[in-house]
Formats: C-alpha cells, structure tokens, sequence
C-alpha cells in the first residue's frame, strides 16, 4: 500500500473515533420548560389575577373598636392580611371568579379563621343576561372590603352594621340598556352558618349609569335572620339606595340610605314588633393633583329600636365623621391617613378606664399595594 492510500486509511478511522466520541459526549436535548404564568395569561385572553396586601395602624382613645368592621385593635398596628382573585368573566359564554382573604381582615368576617372564601361562583353571559351561583358580593352599599376601591381607612358603620358583605346563592342581571340593568336572586341570608329553621332572603335590584356624570344602585333583601336580636327566624328586610354624582375630573360626591327592619324584636315603646334603623351616608373625594386626594364622609343612623346600636329596646342616634388624605405615588400603591369621630346618644363606648362614653375618636394609617 502507498504512502497516499495509507494516510486516507487513517484519516477515516480518526474521523471515524471523532464523530463517535462527539455522539457521546453531546448532551441530549433538554426538555422544554412549563409555561410561565405569564405566558398562560397571555394565552386565555380574559384571565386574570389580582389581588392586595395591606396594613393599617390604629389608634382609639376607648379600650374597643365597637361598630367598625377590620379595625381591631384600638391601639396597635394590624397585619390586615391579603387578597387574591382569580377570575375568567367573559362577556359571552361560562366564567368563573374565586377570591380568597386571608389575614385579620377574614378573622373579622370568620371568626377565628384565618382565611376565608369572599367569593367563589361560576357564571354564564349571553347578550344582556347574566346568570351567577355560589358566593358573590352582595348589591348593597357604596363601599367595597378592598381597601383600593375606598377613599377612607375605615368602614361605615352603614358598611359593616347595616349591610350584609356576601352572600351564598343565585342572580341573574339582564342589561336592558346602559342606563338600566335588572337584578334578582334567592340566597341563605346574611349570615352564614344560617339557622336551619329560617327560609330563602329574596334580592332584588336596579342599577345604570344614564351618563357618565351619575349611577345608582337600588336593592331591596328580605328574608327571616337571626341577627340585630329578637327572634332567630323574624323577618330581616333592607331597602339600600345608592347614588354617585361626578361633578367634575376633581370632584365625587356620593349618598348611601339604608331603611333596615326586623321582625320580633324588642321596641323602644315596648313590648316586641317591628323594630326600625334608618340610616344615611354622605361621600365627598377631591383630586388635589394626580397623586394627592381628600375625602370626607358624614353618617347619622336613627336607631329607632336600638338593633344596630345594640340597645335593643332603647332608642338612639349614631353620627360619625371622617376626614382622610391618600396619597398614592404608583398606581399600584396607596398610603392613606385619617381621623374619625363616632358619636352615640347613649353611652355605649367605654373609656380606657372603663367608664362609659357617648363618643369614640380614632386615628389610622394604611399602606395597601395591589397587583
């Protein structure tokens, strides 16, 4: 064999070994990676998640927090806690929202629990109907749990005393134009556990916005209930009537009545019958620049029976104000501040040195960020 033919020989067999050790020393292709979450939010348009975490400081000049909602602690700060809401509400076809609170905030509404379920239903749209089942939030009231849907830290004593926060059953909506949209529903009450012995609460609803300067909210829940005292089972009924004016970009002025009614309770004129609390809520927002706004909100409840006071048989009247500056440097940031007053006819707060009082002054400060 030449010298050619000998160095060609060689050459194959060292190609040969390279190509082969190069197959074994390759690594194999890696897997593809799992979608980011991102990614499958992009990919079902209408898929969303949001939630907040926020936190507040509370200071009051009694030893309780009586008729407020989340504020809990008169003088101390308080881990809020958190929401999340996952939620897929198209305008046509099946849908579905869950939100879950966790914190003190659920405490409040759950007891002890930690955690707690606001809502968790599932819809069909089609046209100008809606159909919903599970648990949503209830029609009533001009404020919200979130604490970025408020212009104040706290919550009206409308809000928490007079109104119920979510409820457990169906509705449907049908939109019969912008300026008006019909709402009914059945579900278990205000209150959950409900007593086994009490019926379905009706709901009945109106809302629109006839231009972009006004809307309005009209509901109207009756069913039997255990709560403001009386009997378990004596009919509850709530006429609540809501209604936002946007004067200018600047300025929104708001109004929120209640006429709150229970069956078999004790009266101020004596014996037991229908007892009666009427209450109203006046809202003002102003717009100082982007980033600065003040907020006033002025209550008076006519407690004619003494249900939400909690003098149940003795008559009484419950004002409040509160003054608030919020400042929100992003749009997912807010830090608020406020002072608020409550004032009752008979002595029901109680002093640090235990001694009962007809007025109740606090101060707060929250930081909420959103996603």
């Amino acid at each position: 064999m030449n010298k050619i033919a000998i160095a060609a020989a060689v050459a194959a067999v060292l190609a040969s070994n390279a190509g082969a050790a190069s197959a074994q020393t390759t690594p194999a292709p890696a897997a593809p990676a799992a979608p980011s979450l991102g990614a499958v939010l992009a990919a079902t348009p209408g898929l969303s998640i949001t939630g907040y975490v926020y936190g507040t400081y509370d200071y009051f000049d009694t030893s309780s927090t009586l008729l407020r909602a989340y504020d809990t602690k008169p003088n101390g700060f308080n881990a809020n806690g958190a929401a999340a809401t996952v939620a897929y509400l198209p305008s046509s076809g099946f849908g579905g929202q869950v939100t879950v609170l966790g914190g003190n905030d659920a405490k409040a509404l759950n007891g002890s629990n930690s955690f707690y379920l606001n809502n968790a239903f599932v819809q069909y749209a089609t046209g100008g109907l809606t159909l919903m089942g599970g648990k949503f939030g209830s029609l009533a009231g001009f404020e919200v749990t979130n604490p970025m849907g408020n212009a104040t830290v706290s919550r009206s004593i409308l809000f928490w005393d007079m109104e119920p926060v979510s409820l457990t059953g169906v509705r449907a909506s049908y939109a019969v134009s912008p300026a008006l949209t019909l709402i009914g529903g059945v579900n278990n009450g205000w209150v959950s556990p409900q007593p086994s012995n009490t019926s379905k609460t009706i709901e009945l609803g109106a809302s629109g916005s006839p231009n972009s300067m006004f809307s309005y909210m009209a509901d109207y829940y009756r069913g039997q209930s255990p709560l403001f005292g009386g009997s378990t089972n004596g009919v509850l009924q709530l006429l609540d009537l809501v209604g936002t004016f946007n004067v200018n970009s600047a300025l929104t002025l708001g109004a929120n009545v209640d006429l709150l009614s229970k069956d078999d309770v004790p009266l101020a004129s004596g014996g037991t019958g229908t007892g009666k609390s009427n209450g109203l809520a006046l809202y003002a927002t102003y717009a100082l620049t982007s980033e600065w706004g003040v907020a006033a909100r002025g209550e008076y409840v006519d407690d004619k029976d003494g249900m939400v006071s909690g003098t149940n048989g003795t008559a009484n009247k419950l004002k409040e104000l509160t003054l608030a500056v919020n400042y929100t440097p992003m749009k997912n940031v807010k830090l608020s501040a406020e002072v608020r007053q409550d004032k009752s006819d008979t002595a029901i707060f109680t002093k640090k040195d235990g001694s009962p009082t007809t007025k109740q002054n606090s101060l707060e400060l929250m930081a909420v960020y959103s996603f």
